[in-house]
């Protein structure tokens, strides 16, 4: 746990291995902007005459940002609340308590780290703990997640199911947008869910490092639970803005994935985490992504002779390897790049 920020960080000192170069830097822009708003859609309306407004709402969304905010969305207020005051508790244990759940074993259903995974190739770190939990199959996986908090694994479960089914929900309007069949996505495509929570420590200089730099999802989407405290940006129009946190609401992240399938009709939204000198910040991000030999290639009732496929066919885990390279190397254009056609 030595190398973990919340287990030496005094608050006060910035290491200089946790300091940005100057183009990657936040700089001023370290809360939320006010001259655009992400879109803030409200599913209660999908069972009335609006349905389609609100369908045409996350297409555009997807289409332009990547990204949306959705509220009655059916998962009930105090589960979040729960789920929130569970991570919150499992990362004030105390440390003998987490160490015991540190391991370097690839395949394991549930690991923390600092940083990122790859802690020691990195020269620059970045300012969080997290850690990585595995939810499908989720009868298998629950008992390899931490014994405590003494609820956690029962609060969790319960959230981790009704984020599931917010998710499919998701991915059905959004082929309804596409003009696909409902269902799409319900299979292979989403079926493996993982969960990745972030701690982001009280931070002595927020303009000089960052809590996690520029990037887009490996998902299909993305749904991510905020608390209070600000810290989520996403990329429009060459500028970062600022996501306010609306407890009731979830942030919907298109994934790189889903620019694919949808043939480059949605946009997989970066985004980044900025950092605060008052108060530690928690997300907790379920990513819906394919298992690792699913078959990825864009949806074919969306290819015409007019619109022929942008990007090849490929496994998932071919994605990975990609991935993995590009985040190594640090060139993001290696994330899509092998797959164009």
């Amino acid at each position: 746990m030595e190398k973990f920020v919340s287990s030496w960080s005094d608050g006060k000192t910035l290491p200089e291995n946790y300091i940005f170069p100057p183009e990657q830097r936040p700089g001023k822009l370290i809360l939320p902007t006010s001259n655009y708003v992400t879109p803030v859609i409200d599913l209660g309306k999908l069972d009335g005459p609006d349905h389609s407004i609100v369908v045409h709402q996350i297409l555009q969304a997807c289409q332009e940002l990547g990204a949306f905010q959705v509220f009655n969305h059916g998962v009930a207020r105090r589960l979040m609340d729960d789920a929130r005051q569970m991570l919150d508790e499992f990362f004030k244990l105390p440390a003998e308590d987490k160490s015991a759940l540190i391991t370097s074993d690839p395949n394991s259903k549930f690991k923390m780290y600092t940083s990122t995974v790859n802690y020691d190739e990195e020269k620059i770190h970045l300012w969080r703990d997290a850690f990585q939990q595995v939810c499908t199959p989720l009868e298998e996986c629950i008992p390899h997640w931490p014994a405590k908090p003494a609820k956690y694994r029962e609060i969790i479960e319960e959230y981790t199911r009704k984020v599931n089914e917010l998710g499919l929900r998701i991915l059905d309007l959004i082929c309804e947008g596409l003009g696909i069949e409902a269902g799409y996505f319900a299979n292979e495509q989403s079926q493996h869910i993982e969960l990745i929570v972030n701690h982001y420590p009280v931070c002595p200089d927020p303009t000089l490092t960052l809590g996690v730099g520029k990037h887009s999802d490996r998902s299909l989407i993305t749904i991510l639970m905020q608390g209070s405290v600000p810290g989520l940006q996403i990329f429009k129009d060459d500028e970062w803005v600022g996501v306010d946190p609306i407890p009731e609401a979830f942030v919907v992240h298109i994934g790189n994935i889903m620019q694919i399938a949808s043939n480059g009709k949605l946009l997989n939204g970066d985004h980044r985490a900025v950092t605060n000198a008052y108060e530690a910040r928690e997300s907790a991000v379920l990513f819906f992504m394919p298992t690792k030999d699913c078959f990825i290639e864009p949806a074919k009732a969306l290819i015409t002779a007019e619109n022929p496929p942008l990007y090849r066919g490929f496994r998932y885990h071919e994605y990975l390897a990609a991935h993995n390279t590009a985040r190594r190397l640090k060139d993001p254009d290696l994330l899509l790049k092998p797959f164009r056609i």
